[in-house]
């Protein structure tokens, strides 16, 4: 049986045994993969591919090689005014989309390219994120959140459009 042909109930439990076992490896799907498939189950409200693209072109266009997250939310809804939390988990929900995508076809973390348009810099609760969400799905992510972050944005700011290969 493939993992696609497991119930949302039995993906859960392979999760929570894993989590409690405090263990990535060891059944017959990793806990990278149970996330992967629990997160290509959940309904994207915009296109996973097109919000990787969207940052490249944006961050391309950009004199710092970085976009917002308002940005992103003013691209794919540009008649919506942002509405603070409601509007941020949105995007959030999309950018933990792109991270797997990101994961999934062995490209630099894209979201590292994405800052908070006050600062112009990822919060240091983001970078947090970046870290902990890349070491649950298997990347090799080394012991400094920064380093891994901060590499990351350089090959991220390097990755062209015609890279991108389709989503799932």
């Amino acid at each position: 049986m493939g993992i696609e042909q497991l119930s949302d109930e039995q993906l859960d439990t392979f999760e929570s045994n894993y989590r409690k076992a405090k263990k990535t490896e060891g059944g017959k799907y990793s806990l990278s993969e149970i996330l992967l498939e629990k997160l290509r189950r959940k309904p994207a409200v915009f296109g996973t591919r097109q919000v990787a693209a969207k940052i490249i072109e944006l961050a391309q266009k950009s004199e710092d090689g970085l976009c917002t997250y308002g940005q992103i939310w003013s691209e794919f809804r540009p008649n919506t005014p942002w509405e603070g939390h409601k509007t941020l988990s949105v995007v959030a929900s999309s950018l933990g989309r792109v991270v797997h995508y990101c994961v999934t076809n062995d490209l630099p973390i894209l979201t590292t390219l994405v800052v908070q348009t006050g600062t112009r810099r990822l919060s240091h609760e983001a970078i947090q994120n970046i870290y902990h969400e890349c070491r649950e799905l298997g990347v090799s992510v080394g012991p400094d959140p920064e380093v891994f972050v901060r590499t990351q944005a350089e090959l991220a700011r390097h990755l062209a459009l015609y890279n991108l290969p389709a989503a799932d």
